[in-house]
């Protein structure tokens, strides 16, 4: 069985002597840990010249890695480029990036250009010193080629690249006009500074949409660069590629620019580039960067979550590459982080069924931005609370063998389905700003974590087979979609499956036009069996005797199909609201205004009821719980286990239905538990971290 390998990033600084190294990792040993990361690979201080790359102090680390029985995983690329494959002295003034953003701040914290030549050679040229140095050694893991991968500019070789990829997207420059309304006469006249200007978005997005939709896939060939490159020189180790920390549901990043949306500042689709690597990891600061999460679990759980299904959904394993373990930096108020936090997010983390961890770091920053922040013990390396509560927790999991080895997590229910082009689509629609999107995403997330059906994400530009194993797919905001798009989704629904969606649904095809014969085109029409024939603003809607609000903007709809409609919900003018559409042996639901963003703050219980009967009804594992409590599924070869954490500060009663088990165990505690065989009961503590297997 392959255990779960488990460690913290140890940075090799040039102030640590031998003693203080050899210490550390037997601490970290000690602790349970079985796999670090190591950063920096090269060690520039011991140079000579500053061109030079030395790997003696790391070679020394390997060593005492390999007589402790710990594995490395070698970080080439991530955190200082001047300290990785581009120093100073080699990086010529056109080899930098270029930012027209106008803020005044650098919107990359990537200095040297990917997608120029000479900064290629660089980096062929570093991973083949590093890769060829190190790679025989017996404590190497393997090779993390780009960690929290993003990169954007607006330089002259970018742009090269973007006009190839409107060549290759349109094949002709007439096509482009015409998708354009614009008039050039060759690609090479096309620049991206007048991609926003007012009087060209007013004819088509297209300009706007398509820089941001080339730069995640520019993003994803960087990647795919880098990762053939270390393929060269070592066929043998992993390599592995690192997401932005769930960067799609986010609004946007306070360190940089609170007016630019993240989607366009972070510009990674992890759906995609997921698919390079070996093995495809993630990034997680949940009390950093403008983020605090710990009165929201449900959005904690959404924001953990999405890498997870990217990776799996690529068919790659997964990893957790770095979770944040205390303070940001010195002045950071807010970002601190308890023993009790820090053991949460790691079992949330674990229930996504990684292969393996790593926290962010051992020891704290000692210079730099982030001085004093970060780590697992005190400024001298000794270990301190929180280590003692990772070793504590390391010591459960790995008595416990039969359950969190080979383990994965339990079918999902339900799947989110959405992509990051779809809020490309529906952001520049908002001309890039104010964007809910997220809002209407985290609301239908949390409507399925509160019945304690926790929703895996999907890309809805490939659904396949594995998707339509869930009963619910849910496709929220999708202002955008292509015909192959909703004809997998009417596969879906015919085969047996529920389709929800949600406002404005088919607004645009994939050129962000309208259908001609309204919204939402013929093929969704004949779906979701309604057409919109206006819009309007307020009023209420009421479901199941529960009168909830209309969010946003919501649509006036004639039902198109009455025999095959059951309307679930009218609004206050007595026109519907909610309707359900029979389609083969499935059905599509369908809410005509954003209920998501409502969901987000004020969930209404017929909502939540009507969707728990439905799963419910399907033999599905589902939860009356409080709003502050979080439950995850895995299971092993043998075993299954059920994560619940109570965040809240009063003790909350938890039943769980369609529980077909008897005989459970809580294995913190070691408390025995019984079940009838139909329905789990507990009493979670406040504050509290359970783990019931059976």
């Amino acid at each position: 069985m392959k255990r779960l390998d488990f460690g913290a990033v140890y940075v090799i600084e040039r102030d640590y002597s031998d003693d203080e190294i050899r210490r550390d990792l037997h601490n970290m040993k000690n602790d349970g840990y079985n796999l670090i990361t190591l950063w920096p690979i090269a060690n520039p201080w011991l140079t000579d010249k500053p061109d030079e790359f030395i790997y003696d102090r790391t070679r020394f680390v390997l060593d005492v890695c390999n007589e402790l029985g710990i594995k490395a995983i070698m970080q080439l690329f991530g955190q200082n480029q001047a300290q990785e494959g581009v120093p100073d002295c080699l990086l010529p003034v056109d080899a930098e990036t270029v930012s027209s953003e106008g803020n005044g701040l650098s919107p990359n914290v990537y200095w040297s250009n990917m997608n120029h030549p000479h900064i290629q050679k660089l980096f062929d040229d570093y991973f083949r010193s590093a890769i060829t140095a190190l790679k025989d050694h017996p404590a190497v893991f393997g090779w993390d080629v780009f960690n929290e991968a993003h990169f954007k500019s607006d330089d002259e070789w970018t742009i090269k690249c973007y006009r190839k990829w409107l060549k290759k997207k349109y094949g002709t420059i007439e096509a482009l006009n015409y998708a354009w309304y614009r008039r050039y006469s060759s690609f090479d006249e096309i620049s991206a500074e007048n991609r926003n200007a007012g009087y060209s978005i007013w004819s088509s997005l297209l300009p706007s949409y398509d820089f941001e939709k080339f730069r995640s896939e520019n993003l994803t060939d960087i990647c795919q660069f880098l990762y053939d490159t270390a393929k060269k020189y070592d066929s043998i180790h992993s390599i592995i590629i690192d997401g932005t920390s769930s960067q799609i549901i986010q609004k946007y990043m306070v360190y940089y620019n609170p007016y630019d949306v993240s989607i366009t500042q972070r510009n990674n689709d992890e759906f995609d580039t997921a698919h390079i690597p070996d093995v495809y990891g993630s990034t997680f600061y949940p009390k950093s960067w403008g983020r605090d999460y710990r009165n929201t679990p449900w959005i904690l759980s959404e924001y953990f979550s999405i890498p997870a299904g990217a990776a799996r959904k690529a068919h790659k394993p997964y990893a957790v590459n770095e979770l944040q373990t205390h303070t940001q930096a010195a002045m950071t108020p807010g970002s601190e982080v308890s023993p009790s936090e820090i053991r949460n997010w790691i079992w949330m983390n674990i229930f996504n069924a990684p292969c393996m961890m790593q926290l962010w770091r051992w020891r704290p920053f000692l210079h730099g931005y982030q001085i004093t922040g970060r780590g697992l013990t005190q400024f001298d390396g000794t270990p301190n609370e929180r280590s003692v509560a990772v070793k504590d927790l390391l010591s459960v999991i790995y008595s416990h063998d039969e359950v969190f080895s080979s383990f994965q997590i339990r079918k999902p229910s339900v799947r989110i389905a959405t992509s990051y082009g779809k809020r490309l689509a529906f952001d520049c629609m908002l001309k890039w700003v104010d964007s809910f999107w997220p809002d209407d995403v985290e609301g239908w997330y949390k409507l399925f974590w509160n019945i304690g059906a926790n929703p895996e994400f999907t890309d809805i530009e490939h659904l396949d087979d594995e998707d339509f194993s869930a009963d619910i797919i849910v496709i929220p905001a999708t202002m955008s979609i292509n015909k192959e798009e909703i004809q997998r989704l009417r596969e879906y629904t015919e085969k047996g499956g529920i389709l929800v969606a949600d406002s404005r649904l088919g607004t645009s095809n994939e050129y962000i036009e309208a259908p001609k014969e309204g919204i939402p085109g013929h093929d969704l029409s004949s779906l979701f069996g309604f057409i919109e024939e206006d819009v309007g603003a307020g009023g209420t809607y009421t479901f199941g005797g529960e009168v909830i609000s209309l969010s946003k903007m919501h649509q006036k709809l004639r039902i198109t199909d009455e025999a095959s409609t059951e309307v679930l919900a009218y609004t206050s003018e007595g026109s519907p609201a909610v309707i359900k559409h029979k389609c083969g042996k499935g059905a599509t639901i369908y809410f005509n205004s954003f209920a998501g963003t409502v969901f987000k703050d004020a969930m209404p219980l017929s909502v939540e009821s009507y969707f728990r009967d439905e799963l419910k009804g399907k033999g599905q594992m589902v939860a009356e719980k409080g709003a502050c409590t979080h439950l995850a599924y895995i299971v092993s070869e043998s075993k299954s286990a059920m994560l619940a954490i109570n965040f809240s500060s009063e003790p909350d009663s938890v039943v769980v239905r369609n529980f077909k088990a008897t005989d459970v165990t809580e294995i913190i505690s070691g408390r025995k538990c019984s079940s009838d065989g139909q329905a789990f009961s507990t009493v979670l503590p406040p504050d509290s971290c359970s783990v019931f297997v059976w």
